[in-house]
């Protein structure tokens, strides 16, 4: 009996001492900030024992904590070490906020450096390259001159200002590369807001992803992706721009914002104009009056011009209980663009344009909940998008801008006055649930509803009616659903991100596959799909100074809305479209000693199959098909070195073996191992910067800038391997084949200055491009401009 009352007291007696103990535990949290109040991610934290990092908002947190003094220690490469005593007292969960302060000191003996938001951005298990927007805003440069100047990206533009661009990403272009705006698909907004006509101080900077995707973009790319992130300032300010340049161009903008006093609610504007008449001087081909032969003779664009115009207003508030940020905006855009030529500089048009325009209201809410450990952003926005082509001319253009007159419509010989509405839905959740400092977990869902309808009294008919087909309502609907798993191992010196993603979609529309078939109601067709996408990121520090990363991939790039049902122009429907599949490989090493010599070596390998391709079909129509298989490898380099604290040399080369396989066709069989057509394969940049600071006055600033790239030789059409040129990665050399599907070797120097004024208001940019006005071609062999001036004057408030 009285054993058993002794085990009945043990019991009781570890009871109480068990529930006072876990009255004793708590939670230690808080969040790291620098000495602008910006958090520091993945900063090293030591509480007694335990060594956890601060995840990307710079929060941390200690579980099970007992009652007493702890010791807490933060190590920040380029901020002095933190330590203090923290005294945590029974039934209390501490909430901390500790402020670092920036230091040039040495930490272990090693050479430590703060790091920005952008190069922690660059550094990702996902390969991200960072474009400087901010930094050259000023300048009286274009988005895509600054982007071309990148590693292992090209850009291709048939023309001047405004010209459609079409970005290549290690080889892969056209749709397998995608454009968001802050994340968001950019599709809604159309035409109206692209990198061709976009002014760099719209945004802060420029993501450009090689290879994997990110979860949180949400597309269904092959070979990466292209984020403008917009500018985000606090409190109230103003910024203005005018820039004038040579073929009569002119670029002007405006953005401004205020914030109230107690930051509870903001308002703004982002506004842009560009006009230019693109009358530069190109190499066309003409028929001799007397002899009857063709020349190339260099004339005047006279139908080439372009302008457009893009505002935004928005609203919100932030800073509430029950929102971190309610933003709602409405976007207008209206563009003109004038049609010299078709795909290929073959024929001279004088009447031929195209308009789009649009009004767009959005809204996006922001909110972290749980502490912080859920974070959930949703976007959604409406667009009617309407796309009018003019071609009613009875007569025709010659290069020299003679016209004839005729009887029938139409100089391209598709005589239209389309006029279409594409009434878009798109909208984007995205969540992150932090399962601990060192792990975290995302969903994302995209979801996009388009149904295009119009009429053009010029277009086909129905069978034995009158009705327009454009008319007929065609419809394209897309899901994109992905996840990802985030870890961070071995004292977070290893970054794992491990991804599935899910697609589906469903079309319907017209197909009619030859513009002379006769079309009835029959010819309405569907399709729909789904597929599963998988990726894995990885990341290891070997230093403090040096990386190296590797990712792959298993992916799809579903087939778009004007490539299943065409544009009812020249352009025929093709419902048997299957999506392009790739598989990708990158690895690369990166190393940065104090921000002063910084390397990147990358290569990567590609296997894509079923790649879609606009192929003619019977003049002057033509059909995205199935065409090529492509595989290859690659590699790129990256050089920069900052020396007497004014200068920076920077260089960078690529170069790509993207070759067609898997031809079965016994006419075509001799294609197999040929490079990719109308690729560039190798292309190199080196630049040259000087700053000077008080120069003609006290806190002035004069920046100098020179830029060389050079683009090897590539083919118009796809050519036998034994033609190529030899020497070391036909680098040496020419191809033996006719000039004509021969894109030559180009040279392209850019030379610049801006000056910034004492009061830091107003700066003035100038550029000469093409400085010795070099004979430059674009994809297709277009003609590109020869030398050009612009001056830029820019106010800051």
């Amino acid at each position: 009996m009285l054993a058993r009352r002794c085990r009945l007291l043990i019991i009781i007696f570890c009871c109480l001492i068990n529930y006072s103990f876990a009255q004793t535990q708590g939670i230690i949290s808080g969040t790291i900030y620098n000495e602008d109040q910006a958090v520091l991610p993945y900063a090293l934290i030591s509480l007694g024992n335990q060594h956890i990092s601060s995840d990307e908002k710079g929060y941390f947190e200690f579980q099970n904590i007992s009652a007493g003094s702890h010791i807490l220690i933060i190590s920040e490469f380029g901020y002095k070490t933190f330590t203090d005593t923290i005294v945590k007292h029974a039934s209390e969960n501490l909430v901390l906020n500790i402020q670092l302060t920036p230091s040039n000191n040495t930490l272990d003996e090693i050479n430590l450096v703060g790091k920005t938001e952008k190069q922690r951005i660059s550094e990702q298990p996902i390969r991200t390259q960072v474009i400087e927007t901010q930094a050259t805003a000023t300048q009286a440069s274009s988005l895509t001159d600054l982007m071309n100047q990148n590693t292992g990206i090209r850009i291709r533009q048939n023309g001047g200002l405004g010209s459609t661009p079409e970005i290549s990403i290690n080889g892969f272009q056209g749709r397998s590369v995608k454009y968001f705006k802050d994340g968001i698909p950019l599709d809604f907004l159309g035409d109206g807001y692209n990198i061709s006509s976009l002014p760099m101080e719209a945004l802060d900077h420029v993501e450009v992803y090689k290879g994997v995707l990110p979860v949180s973009l949400g597309a269904d790319a092959l070979g990466g992706a292209v984020n403008l992130v917009t500018r985000k300032r606090g409190g109230s300010h103003l910024n203005a721009f005018y820039e004038v340049g040579s073929f009569n161009t002119h670029r002007m903008g405006l953005m401004g914002a205020t914030e109230s006093k107690n930051e509870n609610w903001f308002l703004g504007t982002e506004m842009f104009m560009n006009y230019s008449d693109n009358d530069y001087r190109a190499n066309v081909e003409v028929v001799d009056s007397e002899t009857r032969n063709e020349e190339i003779v260099r004339l005047p664009m006279f139908h080439n011009q372009f302008k457009n115009y893009y505002t935004e207003l928005f609203a919100g508030i932030q800073n509430q209980s029950w929102a971190d940020e309610l933003r709602v905006s409405i976007a207008t855009f209206n563009l003109v663009k004038e049609q010299q030529h078709p795909a290929l500089m073959t024929d001279a048009y004088g009447d031929v344009h195209s308009k789009q325009s649009s009004v767009v209201p959005t809204i996006r809410y922001k909110k972290e909940l749980l502490n912080g450990k859920l974070s959930i952003d949703q976007f959604a926005s409406y667009n009617d998008l309407r796309t009018q082509r003019i071609d009613t001319l009875r007569g025709s253009y010659d290069w020299y801008g003679n016209f004839t007159p005729k009887n029938s419509i139409g100089e391209s010989r598709l005589p239209s006055q389309s006029d279409v509405h594409e009434k878009q839905i798109t909208a984007r959740t995205n969540a992150t649930y932090r399962i601990s400092t060192l792990s975290r977990v995302t969903l994302n869902y995209v979801f996009t509803n388009a149904n295009r309808s119009g009429k053009d009294p010029y277009g086909p008919k129905l069978e034995d009616t009158n009705i327009d087909v454009l008319s007929l309502t065609s419809t394209y609907r897309k899901n994109v659903l992905g996840a990802s798993l985030d870890n961070y191992l071995l004292d977070s010196k290893l970054h794992n991100q491990a991804m599935v993603k899910y697609y589906v979609y469903n079309a319907s529309g017209i197909q009619n596959t030859w513009f002379s078939t006769d079309i009835t109601l029959l010819d309405k067709h569907s399709k729909s799909a789904n597929y599963w996408g998988f990726a894995d990121a990885l990341k290891y520090y070997i230093s403090n100074s040096s990386m190296v990363r590797a990712s792959a991939e298993f992916t799809y790039r579903l087939p778009e809305r004007d490539e299943l049902f065409g544009n009812n122009v020249f352009i025929v429907p093709n419902f048997e479209l299957n999506p392009e599949k790739s598989f990708n490989v990158n690895l690369g090493y990166q190393f940065n000693y104090q921000n002063k010599f910084y390397t990147e070596i990358n290569s990567f390998y590609r296997r894509t199959t079923d790649m879609i391709l606009l192929v003619p079909i019977q003049a002057p129509n033509a059909q995205y098909q199935n065409q090529e298989n492509i595989k290859g490898f690659g590699f790129d380099i990256d050089l920069s070195y900052n020396f007497w604290d004014k200068y920076k040399i920077s260089t960078n080369a690529s170069w790509q073996n993207l070759r067609l396989f898997g031809i079965t066709n016994l006419q075509d069989t001799w294609k197999n191992n040929a490079r990719l057509r109308n690729t560039p394969y190798f292309f190199a940049n080196v630049g040259l910067d000087a700053k000077y600071k008080d120069v003609f006055g006290k806190h002035d600033a004069l920046k100098l800038f020179i830029n060389y790239n050079f683009m090897r030789e590539f083919y118009l059409e796809t050519i036998p391997k034994s033609l190529e040129p030899g020497g070391f990665l036909g680098l040496s050399g020419s191809a033996k084949l006719n000039s004509n599907l021969l894109i030559p070797n180009q040279h392209l120097f850019n030379l610049g200055v801006t000056y910034q004024h004492p009061s830091e208001h107003i700066s003035i940019g100038a550029e000469i491009r093409n400085l010795f006005n070099k004979e430059l071609f674009d994809y297709y062999r277009i003609s590109k401009p020869g030398r050009s001036f612009n001056i830029k004057i820019s106010y800051n408030l």
